[in-house]
């Protein structure tokens, strides 16, 4: 007993010093009878074996029952042997992640044999678990099935709906889906080997308190772990390979191939005494994937391009020009002629030349349809490895890590039909690792009838980083090569004004009065060589007319283009050719964990205790470099702008009767920008000189980012950076991280603000108590969560007063420390709260209240709510009192800001299950789930900066909470046959505290749209779950759930144009977005066996479809809903195509149903080779993959006011034929808009056919 209180006392300590309750470990229980007398059999040994290796064991109590834990999710066999009895081996027992599998055992008496009696294990038709709903896909059936992602695979499982936006679970946002690999809680992508996989669990419902910070469901990933014995494996997939036209030659027309290889044995033995091998000390299992595909996402409308003559001729002259003279003159081979096709003197004209690029004028005819999206590639690269160590055989030990390597061209809908040469790049990299001890502590070891049984502890540490960034492919961190169009060389000269004296004091004369641009030399550069063809073109047309090129105002407005510039949309439509990627960002993101958990059987109670700790780091940088030329243009020479005329710097005489005077520039430092100081000293002249520097002669080299101040690249809120955890020039913060006093005051060495902002550094610490006990035959399993949740940063004191306001306390204490108020000012209704903010009659001079707010709540000066806060405006506007009144705006200080209150949340958890017999159960459960904000919540305080510029931009709210769902359900499942059962659950969800946009009215100094805990919601529905085992050659499982998902916003933007139009956020549930109210998936399997199992055809005796099988899984669904819209609007235009207005109710329309079939057809050969003991066997298998089998045009979404997916009606509307009649070309512009409109992104992906070749030995 001692001993027992001793260990107990050990665990506990374990509790409080490990930090995480692990996942991904299951449980093997049951009891062992006579097979005659059903009397349990005490002190059986039980071995849990994989392959020839002996994972972990037990023993029987008194009354015969067993239990073997933590075991990792996988396929085992469970050896029986007891003095007595014959030994029992039971065959490919399947483990699952958090679940208990339950194995009874009968032995029969006889003479113990040296061979073990095998029985090939069957899965239970029900779960007497009790556990959480969803559904497990092990590793034998997803080498069958067509899905190779662990997305497609959790689509198959009841509940689980895949759309554009990603996976949701039970009517829940898509971001409400968290994922685990190995129990490593996953940020950015899931990408892993299909060989890798060993099972993915998907929790529906009933989520066990051992997972939190997710409110719609989990998918667990369990990766294979080592082997005892050498294997490995190859595999090919293809669908053929990409021609030079830009498409595919094979089975389908998007070349999309993957290699994919396993490899996995033992490296170390424990070797007994006569050095034989006796068990595996370390083994490895290493698993690669490579991905090439020209095209990631097939367009079954196809995908177009113009011509390549046609393009040759837009290089070489895209500009057409006209000479505006009545409509007599037009531009023609460069040169004007008039009506008479006579020479035109088009110097005369200069300020009425126009230019159109020719792309306008184009037809359809001019372009083509292509095989597969241009310049849309994907090259990847994913490692799995994992390293087990087996140190003794109640101590495991446990390595492993992935790595994802990816290079993907940013396809551009609006680039693809001129464009797609200037598509941006997106590199990306994760790599995570991850080290686990576990040690049990065996039965054997525990006095009989003590305390503790089965008592184990884990300790995990896990460590995630994804870094990436987004470019242009050629000019990568060049940021001065992004705009550059060519050398500008300004040949200006002086100019003279020319004074009469009228006194005795002045001079007659001429005086300098500046200078004036004489002429411009431009020469093109390669670095944008289409950019820099319209600049050229101009040139051309301007030196075939003799027209000189003076001002950069007459590149500007005759078409051509400046260091900085780029060319008009074609129509405000497609992008011309040569537009240039306008985006660099870079970012860093990791995850560092440390994990644990314990466990204990206490009697009947299985109690599990658990922590978790994370620290989150991510840091983003991201810079619009094109802007970068128009900005150091803006600030050079700003300072040398004024001329000293009180003395002449030199008087010339002899040029005529009079003499002309010149002048210095005035040097005034105190205009001068950071920019221009380091620039001057980069190029070596004197910083504080008079020289003018002409920016756009200068090469892109000499240019770098540091040169600029951070608030001249802010811009007054035109910011062309945007950064936290790296500097305003891109370089990662060091040293301490910078609090938010530093931004509003740290400057560098020559004065100029740093504006640092530190990382987004939240911490998350979550600790649980679970019990599984059995009473009266009913499982319960019952577990408390509590999670804290800190973003660890600053954010605003009142969302509505960016600055420090007043409150009624503050008013009561005027003049301690703070700000002196009137009497007027400190007399309150004695309705009013001490913490209500006061608003007043005058900003600077405060003489009355004008009203009050409480939070979201507004009142008046007598403290009556009031309905619409513009009630206690003055005539300037919304007057909150202020600490400081000139603290706003770019004055903003730090006062205005306060520490993020950490979040507390407790969640209990209650599932149960009654089996009412052997082929029957009754399940529930209930669960409160909590979600940290994960999106729209960093604070940036460059927002608050210029907020008076931000306009209608919803920046995010720091301050956000977690959103938080209470999950209810009540199911039954029954066994229909001896290979069949149903399943049917009920379920209830009520969300609250989700995130969506709002629009802070009559905030201070701007009203202007933030996020905020605002949306709530209900899901409700049946799920309907039938699996028919292998009967014959048929297995089959269909799930079929029915729900209705509302809530007063679908994701959180879904308000915005509500918002934007000025009404209040709804308060009204809807449908949501994802309201699919009928979804049927069906996974079905006919396959063959071999040998005596073999039932189909032969010739000449052969088994000519042994080992052969066809999978298909199927899915029909309902429409979801969207929002019809009243007027037409022009959705194909880039700006201006008008606001959509709400028709009839929000979401009242539905799409139409869906269906898809995804098939693979595999058969597989065994090869045999080498002789006697050396005789190897392998296996072959060839498959081939076809997905969308139909070739089905499902649509996914439609125009608003038509319910058309390829058709808006703005060609046809009578309001916008006036606009369509004023383009240059009416006709080009409707052939381009209908082009454009049939949006191929409206439809699901067209068929797809891949053969793949499989080598396991």
């Amino acid at each position: 007993m001692v001993r027992n209180l001793y260990l107990l006392g050990f665990v506990f300590f374990v509790f409080s010093t490990s930090l995480f309750a692990q996942v991904g470990s299951g449980t093997l229980k049951g009891t062992l009878t006579d097979s005659e007398t059903g009397e349990p059999l005490p002190f059986v040994n039980i071995v849990l074996q994989k392959g020839d290796r002996q994972v972990t064991g037990s023993a029987t109590d008194f009354d015969g029952n067993y239990t073997i834990k933590p075991i990792p999710p996988g396929t085992y066999d469970v050896l029986v042997s007891y003095v007595g009895y014959n030994a029992k081996k039971i065959e490919g027992v399947k483990i699952n992640n958090d679940k208990i599998t339950f194995v009874n055992i009968p032995l029969e008496q006889g003479i113990k044999l040296k061979e073990f009696e095998v029985v090939e294990y069957s899965v239970p038709l029900i779960d007497k678990d009790g556990g959480s709903s969803g559904g497990t896909v092990s590793r034998e059936d997803i080498q069958k099935m067509p899905g190779r992602s662990a997305n497609s695979i959790a689509a198959t499982v009841g509940g689980v709906q895949q759309n554009g936006n990603g996976t949701s679970i039970r009517g829940a946002r898509e971001g409400n889906t968290f994922y685990y690999i190995d129990g490593i809680k996953i940020r950015g992508n899931t990408n892993l080997p299909k060989a890798a996989i060993e099972e993915v669990q998907v929790m529906t419902g009933g989520i066990p308190a051992s997972y939190g910070d997710a409110t719609g469901g989990i998918i667990a990933i369990t990766t294979r772990g080592a082997s005892s014995q050498w294997f490995g494996g190859i595999d090919i997939l293809t669908s053929g390979f990409a021609n030079q036209d830009g498409g595919g030659v094979g089975l389908d027309r998007y070349s999309q191939t993957q290699i994919e290889g396993v490899l996995s044995g033992p490296l170390l033995w424990k070797k007994n005494a006569a050095g034989e091998k006796e068990r595996p000390m370390l083994g490895f299992f290493l698993s690669a994937n490579y991905r090439n595909f020209m095209d990631t996402r097939p367009l079954a409308t196809g995908s177009f391009r113009i011509k390549e003559d046609v393009r040759n001729r837009l290089v070489a002259d895209p500009l057409n020009f006209t000479l505006q003279d009545g409509g007599t003159a037009v531009g023609q081979g460069g040169v004007f002629i008039d009506e008479d096709g006579n020479p035109a003197d088009a110097s005369q004209f200069l300020d009425q030349v126009q230019a159109n690029n020719n792309a306008e004028f184009l037809r359809s005819s001019d372009w083509e349809e292509i095989p597969a999206r241009q310049n849309g590639r994907l090259q990847a690269v994913s490692l799995t490895t994992k390293l087990d160590v087996a140190t003794t055989p109640n101590i495991d030990l446990s390595f492993g890590g992935t790595y994802d390597y990816s290079t993907n061209k940013n396809w551009s809908y609006n680039n693809s039909l001129f464009n797609s040469a200037n598509n941006g790049e997106s590199i990306n990299q994760t790599f995570r690792i991850f080290g686990r001890f576990t040690q049990r502590f065996a039965n054997s070891q525990e006095e009989e009838g003590g305390l503790i049984k089965n008592a184990f502890y884990s300790l995990m540490v896990d460590y995630s980083q994804i870094n990436g960034r987004t470019q242009d492919p050629r000019h990568e961190d060049n940021l001065f090569n992004y705009g550059y169009v060519g050398k500008f060389e300004t040949i200006e000269e002086p100019f003279f004004q020319y004074i009469q004296a009228n006194d005795s004091l002045t001079t007659s004369g001429f005086y300098q009065n500046g200078f004036v641009p004489r002429e411009i030399i431009f020469t093109p550069s390669d670095v944008n060589s289409d950019l820099a063809s319209y600049t050229s073109d101009l040139f051309q047309f301007f030196d075939a007319n003799g027209i000189p090129v003076v001002t950069e105002n007459q590149i500007d407005a005759s078409g051509g283009l400046r260091n900085g510039r780029t060319p008009g949309s074609i129509f405000n439509l497609y992008n011309p050719i040569g537009s240039p990627f306008g985006t660099y960002q870079t970012f860093d993101i990791n995850q560092f964990r440390i994990t644990g958990s314990g466990s204990a059987d206490i009697g009947n109670h299985a109690i599990t205790l658990g922590f978790e700790f994370e620290q989150y780091t991510e840091r983003n940088f991201s810079v619009a470099p094109i802007g970068l030329w128009n900005l150091a243009r803006q600030y050079t020479n700003a300072h040398l702008e004024q001329f000293d005329t009180s003395v002449p710097s030199d008087t010339l005489t002899g040029l005529g009767v009079d003499p002309f005077f010149t002048y210095d520039r005035i040097i005034s430092l105190d205009n001068q920008q950071t920019f221009d100081r380091n620039l001057r000293t980069s190029l070596g002249l004197n910083p504080n000189g008079d020289d003018i520097i002409y920016v756009d002669a200068l090469d892109p080299e000499l240019f770098e980012l540091d040169m600029f101040s951070a608030d001249e690249l802010l811009n007054q809120g035109n910011n062309l950076v945007s950064y936290y955890g790296y500097d305003y020039k891109g370089d990662r913060l060091t040293g301490g991280r910078p609090t938010i006093d530093d931004f509003f005051t740290e400057r560098d060495e020559n004065g100029d603000f740093t504006r640092p902002i530190g990382a987004f550094e939240p911490i998350y610490i979550a600790g649980y108590i679970m019990d599984k006990f059995t009473f009266d035959d009913i499982i319960f399993n019952v577990g408390l969560r509590v999670d804290r949740y800190d973003a660890n940063q600053s954010v605003l004191k009142d969302q509505f007063v960016i600055g420090e306001a007043l409150t009624v306390q503050d008013t009561r204490n005027s003049g301690e420390g703070g700000r002196l108020l009137p009497d007027e000012i400190r007399q309150h209704p004695s309705v009013v709260g001490d913490d209500w903010v006061v608003y007043v009659n005058d900003l600077q001079n405060p003489t009355a209240i004008n009203g009050y707010r409480d939070g979201n709540t507004w009142y008046n000066a007598q403290g009556v709510e009031i309905p619409d806060p513009r009630a206690i405006r003055t005539n300037s506007g919304i007057a909150p009192l202020l600490a400081d009144p000139d603290a706003v705006g770019e004055n903003l200080n730090s006062g205005a800001f306060e520490d993020y209150d950490p979040q507390w949340n407790i969640m209990p958890r209650i599932s149960f299950s009654f089996p009412i017999s052997d082929e029957a159960v009754f399940f529930a459960h209930y669960d409160v789930l909590t979600q940290r904000p994960t999106g729209q919540n960093i604070n940036n305080p460059i927002n608050y900066l210029f907020i008076q510029n931000i306009g209608q931009t919803a920046i995010a709210n720091p301050n956000l909470r977690p959103t938080r769902t209470i999950d209810y359900e009540l199911g039954f499942q029954q066994v229909l046959s001896r290979t069949s059962s149903l399943k049917i659950a009920a379920f209830y969800r009520e969300t609250r505290d989700e995130i969506q946009v709002r629009n802070l009215l009559e905030a201070y100094p701007v009203t202007y749209n933030s996020f905020d805990n605002f949306d709530f919601g209900t899901v409700k529905g049946l799920t309907l779950t039938y699996d028919l085992r292998r009967t014959g050659n048929v297995t089959l499982r269909v799930a079929y759930t029915l729900q209705f998902a509302s809530a007063t916003g679908s994701n959180a933007g879904s308000a915005i144009n509500l918002v934007n139009s000025g009404e209040p956020n709804l308060r009204v549930i809807f449908p949501t977005s994802r309201d699919q109210r009928h979804l049927l998936i069906t996974t079905f399997d006919y396959r063959y066996g071999s040998g005596a199992d073999y039932n189909g055809p032969t010739i000449g005796g052969k088994q000519i479809l042994a080992n052969a099988g066809l999978n298909i899984v199927g899915t029909l669904g309902s429409g979801t809903p969207y929002s019809q819209q009243r007027l037409v609007t022009g959705t194909q235009l880039q700006s201006g195509g008008g606001t959509p207005q709400l028709e009839g109710l929000v979401n009242g329309s539905r799409l139409p149903w869906q269906f898809n079939v995804n098939a693979q057809i595999d058969k597989s050969w065994e090869l045999k080779f080498g002789k006697g003991e050396e005789k190897k066997t392998a296996f072959l298998n060839a498959y081939l993959l076809v997905n969308n089998v139909l070739n089905t045009m499902n649509i996914i979404n439609v125009y608003r006011f038509t319910g058309n997916p390829d058709n808006d009606g703005y060609l046809e509307s009578p309001r916008f034929q006036p606009n369509i009649e004023a383009q240059i070309d009416p006709e080009a512009f409707r052939q381009m808009y209908a082009l454009k409109v049939n949006n191929p992104f409206n439809f699901s992906v067209p068929r797809t056919i891949q053969l793949g070749v499989r080598l396991d030995f």
